[in-house]
């Protein structure tokens, strides 16, 4: 892991002045929509293709999900790539996460506000259930919890060339399958790996916290947290 930079760019500092002047449409499109109604793209089961500075809002889960009942992982197996050729997407406290598979979330060329990007994987003797993937040339502003969080995985996932600022303390974290909060787990990170990762190419990041006091601690801008609480 290399190159996460704590200075901002004179084009950081258009972008910020841009986007607390952006205003959602009267109907925007929901981000679930456009996955819906997405074809399969070269090397993907579905490719979701936005549009030039048009707003697109919620989150969107891609992959499995955990049934405490009978203790399985339920749901599809999709590699999905997000092209998104500038669009703003809006999660509204929402996340864009792949979870509990072994297949590939793509994200590139787009801004995301208020939420953030997961990639939440699991590993014991009966499940080896790892996503990988990339986020590429994406702003994030004001990110709910985090800009982009690793869970149990890392391995084969790419982190290049995004503009992280402000993450949101929304305060502790919880754990990924019993829903319990962890003191282990803070929150207002811009980017925050997995402690059991297995390695990470991270590349030429820009990280930027507007309170003086916030953006002088490194914690707050990148750091290795516990998986598991």
């Amino acid at each position: 892991m290399r190159h996460l930079r704590t200075r901002s760019p004179r084009a950081l500092l258009v972008v910020l002045s841009v986007l607390p002047t952006v205003g959602l449409p009267a109907f925007a499109t929901s981000l679930k929509e456009m996955y819906d109604l997405a074809a399969p793209g070269p090397g993907h089961d579905k490719e979701i293709v936005l549009e030039t500075g048009v707003v697109y809002t919620g989150g969107l889960w891609v992959g499995k999900t955990f049934n405490r009942i009978d203790a399985k992982f339920e749901g599809p197996e999709e590699d999905v790539r997000i092209v998104g050729n500038g669009a703003i997407l809006d999660l509204q406290g929402g996340e864009i996460t792949i979870g509990y598979s072994n297949n590939r979330l793509d994200i590139e060329d787009c801004v995301i506000v208020n939420g953030s990007v997961r990639y939440r994987g699991y590993e014991d003797s009966f499940f080896h259930l790892v996503p990988e993937g990339s986020v590429r040339y994406v702003t994030f502003y004001e990110p709910h919890d985090y800009g982009v969080r690793m869970v149990a995985c890392g391995a084969g996932i790419l982190i290049e060339r995004n503009i992280f600022v402000d993450a949101v303390d929304t305060g502790l974290d919880f754990l990924p399958l019993t829903g319990e909060f962890s003191d282990w787990l803070p929150t207002g990170v811009n980017l925050s790996i997995s402690n059991n990762s297995g390695g990470n190419d991270i590349f030429n990041n820009w990280s930027f916290h507007s309170d003086p006091l916030v953006n002088a601690a490194l914690v707050n801008h990148f750091a290795i947290i516990c998986d598991y609480g």
